[in-house]
C-alpha cells in the first residue's frame, strides 16, 4: 500500500508541472493546499539550551499535550505532526516556496511554580515569519494569537527522489510583544525574567515531510480548560485544614 502511495504521489508531482505548464502565463503563480494529516510530516521545536537553563533555574518546565510528544524522557524538544502545508508555485520560472503550515492537535504546555499557560494548534506564517497558535490560559482562549516572529535558516529543499518530500528549518524563535505580555502575565514571571524576554531567543523548529504513511495523528484542534494552580501557601494553608479535620474525626470516634 505505502509503495502504491509513493507512486500517487510521484504522479500527482509530475501532473502539477504539466497543470503549471499549460496555465496561462498572465497568471504567476498558483497556491497549493496539502492535507498531511496522514503522511509522515513532522516538526521538532527544540528549545534552546539557554532558555532550559533559565527556565529550570525558576522551577518551570514544559510538557507535550494532544499530538506533542517530547523527543526523549529528558529532551527539550517536543515533535508536534504537520497537519496541512500550502505551497505557491512560481510558473516563470518553475518553483515552489512555502505559504503557511499548520500543527493542529499539538500542543505545549509551559508552567512555573505560579501559574502556566498552553499553546495549541500552531500555524505558521511565511508571509509574516510569524509562528501563531491559540493561546489558552486561566483567563480563556486567544485564537491564532502571534507568539514567535522567526528566521528561514534552511529554506524550503523540495525533492521528487521516491515521493515528494519537503525540508525546512526555522531559527531565532522570539516572543512578539504580546507574546511577551501574556507569558509575563500568565506565568507570573519576575521582573528580571520579564526584562529579558524580549531578547531570548526560544529555539528553532525543523520540518520533514516525507512520503511514508502514518495513522496515528489526529487534525482535531486541540481544546483545553486551564484551571489556575494553587499557589504553595495556599497549599500548606489547604493541608493544614485537612489535619485538623482529620484529627477533629479522631477525637470525636
Amino acid at each position: 500500500m505505502a509503495t502504491h502511495f509513493k507512486s500517487t504521489l510521484q504522479l500527482a508531482t509530475v501532473s502539477i508541472g504539466f497543470v503549471a505548464a499549460s496555465l496561462s502565463t498572465s497568471a504567476s503563480a498558483i497556491t497549493m493546499t496539502l492535507p498531511t494529516t496522514n503522511l509522515d510530516a513532522n516538526s521538532v521545536f527544540s528549545f534552546n539550551s539557554d532558555v532550559q537553563d533559565l527556565m529550570t533555574n525558576m522551577g518551570m518546565y514544559v510538557t507535550g499535550l494532544g499530538n506533542s510528544k517530547q523527543t526523549s524522557p529528558t529532551a527539550w524538544s517536543f515533535n508536534m505532526p504537520v497537519t496541512e502545508v500550502a505551497l505557491s508555485m512560481n510558473l516563470l520560472p518553475l518553483s515552489l516556496s512555502p505559504v503557511s503550515g499548520k500543527a493542529s492537535g499539538s500542543a505545549l504546555g509551559i508552567y512555573s511554580e505560579e501559574g502556566g499557560l498552553q499553546l495549541a494548534n500552531f500555524s505558521l506564517d511565511f508571509k509574516r515569519n510569524v509562528l501563531s497558535a491559540d493561546l489558552i490560559t486561566a483567563a480563556g482562549t486567544s485564537k491564532n494569537f502571534d507568539v514567535y516572529n522567526f528566521n528561514v535558516a534552511q529554506g524550503l529543499h523540495v525533492s521528487t527522489t521516491g515521493g515528494l518530500s519537503m525540508q525546512m528549518s526555522l531559527t531565532q524563535m522570539h516572543l512578539t510583544k504580546g507574546a511577551q505580555t501574556a507569558f509575563a502575565q500568565a506565568l507570573v514571571l519576575q521582573d528580571f525574567a520579564v526584562a529579558v524576554l524580549g531578547d531570548l531567543d526560544f529555539g528553532r523548529l525543523d520540518i520533514n515531510i516525507s512520503p511514508g504513511l502514518r495513522f496515528n495523528v489526529s487534525d482535531k484542534a486541540y481544546t483545553s480548560t486551564m484551571v489556575p494552580e494553587i499557589p504553595s501557601v495556599g497549599m500548606l494553608a489547604l493541608g493544614l485544614f485537612g489535619i485538623a479535620i482529620a484529627a477533629r474525626r479522631k477525637l470525636n470516634n
